[in-house]
């Protein structure tokens, strides 16, 4: 990889943090912007990390924000907060299971999931490892999209 990579690599790790917090900034669209750029397989693929790495670290500042924030004002949302910690804490996996899908594939938003993560006691490291290996297939397959096409057609 050339010099002038890191600066560009640098610019999409900022670009994907900011479109980790800020809903209307799309990663996905951040992650094609960066597939003309990169010169070989190789820098795409450290493309495709970069970005991954940029989502995680939004996502995880969200989760820590959530999971410090004062509790709930309500009762009722307390009560809802509670009894989902109880069913997450009696099935880990499921909420593993979640974070992946919704990292994987955006259902349920990854935002939501990572601020409910946070909120709901999810640990951090399984949070992290599951919405890590999430986003790097999904912006893979974001970045290899364009070059389908082109095959396709």
């Amino acid at each position: 990889m050339s010099a002038d990579f890191w600066p560009t690599a640098l610019a999409y790790f900022g670009l994907s943090i900011v479109s980790a917090v800020i809903p209307w900034v799309n990663a996905e669209l951040v992650m094609i912007s960066a597939i003309p750029l990169a010169a070989s397989s190789t820098a795409l693929a450290a493309l495709v990390v970069v970005v991954s790495a940029g989502q995680m670290t939004g996502k995880a500042a969200m989760y820590w924000l959530s999971r410090k924030s004062a509790r709930p004002r309500s009762p009722l949302v307390q009560r809802a907060v509670d009894r989902w910690r109880a069913r997450l804490q009696q099935r880990p996996r499921s909420a593993l299971a979640v974070i992946f899908l919704s990292a994987l594939v955006g259902f349920p938003p990854f935002f939501v999931v990572s601020l409910a993560a946070g909120a709901l006691g999810v640990e951090f490291r399984r949070f992290f490892a599951a919405g890590a290996v999430g986003r790097l297939v999904h912006f893979t397959v974001v970045a290899c999209i364009p070059e389908l096409l082109r095959r396709a057609f």
